[in-house]
């Protein structure tokens, strides 16, 4: 079974205090709101959803206002379902005014949108997991020189049994703590974070939005229920921070990328330091750029200068 978490804090009284919004942010690594997204925006995304869930997988009876499970073998079910992926329905969701105002309002000031989404349908798992953590992890770590602010959105109701996510609220202000050791997925060590730092919404709403920052460490949790957890991470940037390079990889060689930008080709160096990211977070050996690195991808890149931190396939 799951160890207790603690509940997290709802912060919908400071919309409006931007200051105090920015403080608790600072100090607690996250904001969480519930009821706060446009509801025929969210209602698009679970028609989508629920769509590929009965149409496409048959694993949900149609007529259904939840997501619940119908029986059907799901052991080989996709972990990144591909029906979803280049949909276009981050891009409709987040270009609604209601949505990005929204998340403008909180941030305090223009944001950006970074193309790094995950969409998220899991299936009810056979058995507990021996770790209900085992996922943790902090976004920036695999993301240096690409600042935002992770928000993850539930896309049905989604209690304990459910699972959903856990972070680690004040952890933010730790470092990052991932083993550096261990490439090439450099995955945070059990006990790195108590169980007892572990928390999570009692049940997470339609509707609702949990932020939390590039440090925080959270872990998706095992679903345990009788229906599909459905939800999304989308990513955003303050406009007044340094953003990545974003564009279609035109050029790859031994010590250089270059990406065909809106604004132009941009060639950035790589080196020793640059993490060269593939789709599963796994480090790419930089001695075989040139061999799985290939022209028309869809990239993005943090950058120092002339030099690339991070070089990663664009999501979503």
């Amino acid at each position: 079974m799951a160890f207790p978490m603690k509940e997290l804090d709802v912060h919908n009284e400071l919309l409006g205090n931007h200051e105090e919004l920015e403080r608790v942010y600072r100090e607690e690594g996250y904001l969480f709101f519930r009821d706060v997204l446009d509801r025929d925006a969210v209602a698009a995304v679970r028609t989508k959803y629920f769509s590929i869930l009965v149409d496409d997988y048959g694993v949900v009876d149609p007529g259904l206002t939840e997501p619940i499970w119908n029986g059907k073998d799901v052991s080989e079910f996709p972990v990144k379902v591909p029906e979803i992926y280049g949909s276009g329905v981050w891009e409709e969701f987040t270009a609604n005014p209601k949505i990005h105002n929204f998340f403008e309002a909180v941030v305090g000031e223009p944001i950006a949108w970074v193309p790094s989404t995950e969409y998220r349908l899991n299936p009810p798992v056979p058995e507990d997991p021996e770790d209900y953590v085992a996922g943790r992890h902090q976004d920036g770590f695999f993301n240096e020189g690409i600042p935002f602010r992770t928000c993850w959105l539930p896309f049905s109701h989604i209690d304990a049994d459910c699972g959903g996510v856990a972070i680690a609220p004040g952890f933010s202000k730790h470092g990052y703590l991932h083993d550096w050791d261990s490439p090439p997925k450099y995955g945070i060590p059990a006990g790195a974070v108590p169980d007892a730092a572990w928390a999570r919404a009692s049940v997470y709403h339609p509707g609702d939005a949990l932020i939390f920052a590039e440090a925080t460490p959270h872990s998706g949790l095992a679903n345990r229920s009788d229906r599909f957890r459905l939800s999304m991470d989308i990513r955003m940037s303050p406009k007044s921070a340094p953003q990545p390079v974003v564009g279609v990889l035109s050029a790859v060689t031994d010590d250089s990328i270059t990406l065909d930008t809106a604004e132009g080709p941009v060639t950035l160096l790589v080196n020793e330091r640059t993490y060269l990211r593939l789709k599963d977070g796994a480090q790419l050996p930089r001695e075989r750029i040139t061999e799985i690195l290939e022209p028309g991808e869809k990239m993005m890149a943090g950058r120092n200068g002339d030099y690339a931190l991070v070089v990663r396939p664009q999501k979503g």
